[in-house]
């Protein structure tokens, strides 16, 4: 009787590769994109044919600052499941995440999220100390989330709004003071994005996230508790009205954004033009209201993105819009 084939080192180096990247979420990274707003809804300040160099500049600081929090997003999804790894293997479901199951070595786990926090922090140095701050904040935010605020009824979702607006700060933060070329001067540009923008954020991922506590006890039932502990403490009437109360002040929200600004020094144009992009607003929202009560969606909103083409359509139309509108405003208002 031969004997058993031994793996060869490399062989078992390649098969971690697989759960690694299984374990480092790819699907959730299009959260992250939230990070580049800022940039877009800033075009009619930072846009200038005058220095081409510059604009690279300032778009390249946008992205860089975007894989930093890509980076810290896997981390903790990493250090999550860390935490999590007995109750994972208990669990009906999340016993097949890679590091529950054991096809993850655990060490490999802990070296990949040292390595993916510190390729995070250096990025986000490379832009400024402040982007820098804004980064752990977002990691302690979410390491608390973890250990604490993820037990708590209501604290639950508002930590996960909390990591969505501190996406954006930090998209913010990134191109403010860079250096443009006006009339021939190098010039630190101040980008003052407006509050209200930060606002919405924070209220759609709110909306977001009490959407997927709704999805998942409509969806676990008597199991609900024994799936997530915190469910308890919840009903659907409650989340479904805490959910009319999110996606309403959400659409009045960005709505104020759009015009009020208009004459208090914000960056949106004078002429109130922005309002034409709270359809798409207002239809989005709405959308993905009847995914999630008619057709029993929510539980996983950034698959919703990516699997409903009314929603990408609707997503690249505003985004279009709103950015032409802004550019419009910088050459001819």
């Amino acid at each position: 009787m031969a004997a058993p084939e031994v793996p060869q080192p490399r062989t078992r180096a390649l098969a971690i590769w697989p759960p690694m990247w299984r374990a480092l979420r790819p699907r959730q990274v299009p959260k992250n994109g939230l990070v580049l707003v800022p940039l877009v809804f800033s075009v009619n300040i930072w846009w200038t044919s005058e220095d081409i160099v510059g604009m690279a500049t300032i778009a390249s600081r946008g992205v860089t600052a975007m894989i930093a929090f890509i980076a810290a997003s896997a981390a903790i999804y990493l250090l999550n499941d860390i935490a999590d790894l007995e109750a994972d293997r208990a669990h009906p479901r999340k016993r097949y995440r890679p590091l529950a199951s054991g096809a993850l070595p655990l060490p490999a786990a802990i070296v990949a999220a040292i390595a993916l926090l510190m390729a995070s922090a250096a990025l986000a140095t490379l832009i400024s100390i402040t982007l820098l701050a804004v980064v752990a904040a977002f990691i302690g935010v979410n390491l608390l989330y973890n250990h604490y605020t993820k037990h708590v009824v209501l604290l639950d979702v508002m930590s996960i709004a909390a990591g969505f607006v501190l996406r954006a700060v930090a998209g913010a933060v990134a191109i403010d003071e860079a250096v443009l070329v006006f009339g021939g001067e190098p010039t630190a540009i101040d980008i003052v994005v407006s509050p209200w923008l930060f606002l919405v954020t924070g209220l759609g991922a709110m909306l977001l996230a009490l959407s997927k506590r709704r999805a998942e006890l409509a969806s676990a039932g008597d199991r609900a508790t024994i799936q997530r502990p915190l469910l308890q403490h919840y009903s659907l009437p409650l989340l479904d009205m805490l959910i009319g109360i999110a996606a309403t002040t959400s659409i009045i929200t960005y709505s104020l954004y759009t015009f009020s600004l208009g004459t208090t020094g914000g960056n949106v144009p004078q002429n109130s033009s922005m309002m034409l992009t709270i359809p798409f607003v207002g239809y989005g929202i709405m959308r993905y209201l009847y995914l999630l009560y008619v057709k029993g969606e929510g539980e996983a909103p950034e698959a919703i993105l990516w699997a409903d083409k009314p929603m990408l359509i609707n997503l690249a139309a505003w985004l279009i819009v709103a950015a032409t509108i802004l550019q419009w405003d910088r050459l001819f208002g």
